[in-house]
């Protein structure tokens, strides 16, 4: 039997026509040394997606915390922060991929999703094409060949275009009262968290209860203000460790911290190793506690 399928064009568009989106980098985290928190940042200049493809994690997306594991994919848009937390296990492994030039009609650029929808979903019944696409794409990025770049971005595309519609058939929730307090909270506190903020300070300048906004913040996002406010420097460090040449001191002043010795420890706790180790492990590749 012969069968015949016709490929029907719908008027809606996956992309901008005068834009393809270009794979700009792919990573590949695989085993518990690779289990490396990277604290609270956001990427300007691009969109990442993330694959867990085992393993599991707890990552905090623009505010939201999600408990992350097998097949879900997890969304980051141009500047929005995120904080990632993957759980240290032998079986860990984790794709993604930095893409620029993503322009979707009625989005700014590199941005795939609304801020009132999840950042993160499962991949259901499109786990094993996922995981074919990112072992395709890893082996031509590497491959280095003549057309590899190219067949990268095409893979890219296809990848793209299978989160659009997980994304647009699940069917988007009603941001709540306490939703958009919890993100009101959020930008005050990025707005000033390398100053000394109370939580005293945070509620008078929005005007509400100190134990309702403790209560809301912690609800939408998992952190107290001051935990969260932590985390946007400890981020911040990580970024200035990693893109500036600025010794450590000179980082801890960068991010509020006017003792070295306070940011070492606190650096040390939430990443699990040393500023100055961290740099290093980025640089070389190799971790040695």
């Amino acid at each position: 039997m012969i069968t015949f399928c016709i490929n029907e064009h719908p008027s809606a568009r996956g992309f901008d026509n005068s834009l393809r989106p270009r794979l700009a980098f792919m990573c590949k985290a695989e085993g518990k040394e690779e289990a490396i928190p990277r604290v609270m940042h956001k990427h300007d200049d691009r969109f990442e997606v993330m694959f867990i493809r085992s393993g599991s994690g707890i990552y905090n997306i623009d505010g939201r915390g999600y408990n992350v594991k097998q097949g879900d994919i997890m969304l980051f848009n141009a500047n929005v922060l995120h904080d990632e937390s993957p759980d240290a296990s032998d079986d860990l492994l984790i794709f993604s991929c930095g893409v620029e030039q993503l322009k979707v009609d009625g989005l700014p650029l590199n941005v795939l999703t609304t801020r009132a929808q999840p950042a993160v979903m499962p991949s259901g019944e499109f786990y094993d094409e996922i995981c074919q696409l990112f072992d395709q794409m890893w082996a031509h990025v590497n491959s280095k060949r003549l057309f590899s770049a190219e067949i990268g971005d095409n893979l890219l595309s296809v990848l793209l275009l299978l989160c659009r519609n997980i994304w647009i058939e699940n069917k988007q929730e009603q941001e709540s009262n306490n939703t958009l307090l919890g993100q009101r909270i959020k930008d005050y506190i990025d707005n000033h968290y390398k100053e000394d903020i109370a939580l005293s300070s945070i509620t008078a300048a929005l005007n509400m209860n100190q134990f309702y906004l403790a209560h809301v913040f912690k609800d939408y996002s998992g952190y107290s203000p001051k935990q969260y406010q932590t985390r946007r420097r400890i981020g911040e460090a990580q970024n200035l460790l990693l893109s500036t040449n600025l010794g450590v001191t000179e980082v801890a002043n960068a991010v509020g911290y006017d003792n070295v010795n306070n940011f070492h420890r606190i650096f040390h706790n939430l990443v699990g190793i040393p500023p100055a180790r961290y740099k290093k492990f980025w640089l070389t590749g190799q971790l040695n506690r």
